[in-house]
């Protein structure tokens, strides 16, 4: 019978005789230093397990008793990065090297004849069918990916023997793996100043006493694990007798040995930090040289090298931005010049339109609204000059009356751009009918939105029915003109971020312009921005119409903050701010419409 350091040795000695190798090159921490291998190997020798540094068949046979079996790779994850990031493909499909970071796993398992792998699916499953027949793996679907990891490992329990317990967005520097392993284990690492990390702790034996979250820096659960028989017995019979409690199904599979800790002997492998990866957020993909961009589509190398006519080389410090609502932004420079790349989001395709943005955001270049365009193309991948030394706009917009003039001056450059053509109706974009989607869409999440907001809807569509009875001309607009989407610079001001472009009415520009706030609709600001927008005092009908598609504009992104939750993307304070703004404009220009159309309402 082994001993866990005895068979740790003997596991070495399979790669290598060399004692110096051993202690130095030890994957995770097992033996204290030379002498304490040197004493293990007499001992192994005195037992007839080892012949010259050789292991004997007597060694192989007892190694037997703990070989691998198989594996379970957990893919089936796609709540946080994958479900609604740029990437658009689950976490264990990035590419680092032209390889995917499951294939790799597999690849490696590969290497120590691990060749029964079972896959747990579920966000995007049929990116994943390809592995069928590449590799031979068997493929799992787990058909509720709102539960946690836990509920995977329950899809696959049948599965669990002598197993590795594997996460796709695992990257191991080194192969971590091996044909025997003696008890069950999971890989730990010292992480300092961390966040959402299960820390753990541990007797003097390496045995894990306790899981839990809430510190910044100590061991914690991270990478890989493994099942023995024993311990996938008892675990399956907790598994099966507990999965229906909802409180067990929302846990992480490792809180789930904790609840349990009596009974299941689980190990700490305490592994240095820079031999394995975890990739639970979007700013730890820079951890590891060249992944960002070989995983954002393999269509980002090749279209930053053909816009610059460069090597992939030339592109230097990646950095990502964690800022947008619907995108990942990165900025990276060529030749000592700054960039921002934006890729799209996967939850921002079901309300912005491609095409309608490429359109204007040349017609924008061309005007003089935004000078920092580089690229567009359709699939919403852009790149864009980085303005140096922005100027916070935090006190200036809305309280500057000057700025906003300038603001209105731009609008009408764009404008004006876009009533020049006469091929733009194709990119008609109606916002109350774009609202509507967001409202049955979030409904079948929160409810019957409409019966909620029945008078408001009532209001809004005869609203619409009145300004567009004023004959205002159409033009390409901007349609999310606000204070992030401005830049004041030493180049003067750009108007940025073109995603919700579209032939619409005019009015329809001034939503976060006219009515900020501190702005009541009366406001003399309202007469001043107005002006230098038409270059002359506004008429009263004027005023009326642009206010009237100023209460859609508001109305439409309480649509859009009702969508963004339905899905649960958080739109901060933005649903009030942007319901009291309608309410506040609605009652403001019915009341001026129905007298000046000598129409009363009918409810």
């Amino acid at each position: 019978m082994l001993n866990y350091k005895e068979f740790e040795l003997l596991k070495d000695l399979l790669e290598t005789s060399c004692i110096a190798d051993i202690a130095k090159n030890s994957k995770y921490e097992v033996f204290e230093d030379e002498n304490e291998i040197n004493e293990i190997i007499k001992e192994l020798s005195s037992r007839g397990y080892l012949e010259n540094f050789i292991l004997s068949k007597k060694a192989l046979s007892e190694l037997e008793k703990y070989k691998v079996k198989n594996a379970v790779i957990l893919a089936a994850g796609g709540d946080e990065v994958s479900a609604k990031s740029v990437y658009s493909m689950p976490k264990g499909l990035f590419v680092k090297d032209n390889e995917t970071l499951i294939e790799r796993q597999i690849r490696q398992l590969h290497e120590v004849g691990i060749d029964d792998i079972t896959i747990v699916i579920g966000y995007k499953q049929e990116l994943f069918f390809f592995l069928e027949e590449k590799w031979g793996v068997k493929l799992l679907i787990n058909p509720d990916i709102k539960k946690n990891n836990i509920y995977s490992l329950f899809i696959a329990k049948d599965k669990l023997s002598q197993t590795y317990i594997l996460n796709s967005d695992n990257y191991f520097t080194q192969n971590p793996f091996s044909k025997y392993e003696y008890h069950a284990f999971h890989a730990t690492v010292y992480k300092e100043n961390t966040k959402n990390e299960l820390f753990i702790e541990k007797n003097d034996f390496s045995r894990i006493t306790k899981v839990f979250s809430g510190k910044n820096s100590g061991e914690c659960v991270y990478g890989h694990a493994f099942f023995d028989n024993n311990f996938s017995k008892t675990f399956k019979k907790y598994l099966e007798n507990q999965i229906d409690d909802f409180r067990v199904c929302m846990l992480f599979w490792e809180e789930f040995i904790y609840k349990n800790i009596k009974n299941l002997d689980l190990y700490a492998h305490k592994y240095n930090d820079d031999f394995v990866y975890e990739f639970d957020s979007i700013s730890q993909i820079q951890n590891i040289n060249t992944l960002f961009l070989d995983t954002v589509s393999q269509k980002i190398n090749n279209t930053i090298c053909a816009v610059f006519k460069c090597q992939k080389e030339d592109i230097k410090n990646i950095q990502i931005l964690q800022k947008g609502l619907t995108n990942i932004l990165f900025t990276f420079e060529i030749k000592d010049e700054k960039y921002i790349f934006r890729y799209p989001g996967d939850s921002s395709q079901f309300f912005i339109y491609r095409q309608n943005e490429c359109v204007a955001q040349k017609i924008a270049a061309s005007s003089g609204a935004d000078g920092t365009f580089v690229y567009i193309d359709d699939s919403g991948m852009k790149i864009s000059k980085y303005r140096q030394n922005c100027i916070n706009l935090a006190d200036i917009y809305y309280k500057d009356i000057n700025f906003m003039k300038e603001v209105a001056r731009k609008i009408r450059l764009f404008h004006e751009a876009g009533q020049a053509r006469n091929d733009l109706e194709r990119y008609f974009y109606d916002p109350v009918k774009e609202c509507e989607k967001l409202f049955f869409e979030a409904s079948k999440i929160k409810g019957n939105l409409f019966d909620i907001f029945k008078k408001e809807w009532q209001e809004i569509r005869l609203l619409q029915k009145y300004a567009d009875m004023d004959g205002f001309k159409k033009t390409m607009c901007h349609n999310d003109i606000n204070i992030d989407n401005i830049l004041l610079s030493d180049e003067g001001i750009d108007i940025i971020d073109w995603e919700f472009a579209g032939f619409n009415d005019p009015g329809y520009d001034f939503g976060r312009v006219m009515a900020g706030l501190c702005y009541e609709c009366d406001d003399a600001r309202i007469d001043e921005i107005l002006e230098a927008y038409f270059s002359r005092p506004a008429s009263a009908d004027e005023k009326l119409h642009f206010m009237a598609y100023s209460a859609i504009h508001n109305w439409y992104y309480v649509g859009w903050a009702l969508y963004k939750e339905s899905i649960n993307e958080s739109s901060r304070d933005w649903m009030i701010f942007f319901y009291k703004q309608s309410k506040k404009l609605l009652s403001w220009c019915l009341l001026r419409y129905e007298k000046k159309y000598k129409i009363s309402r009918e409810f």
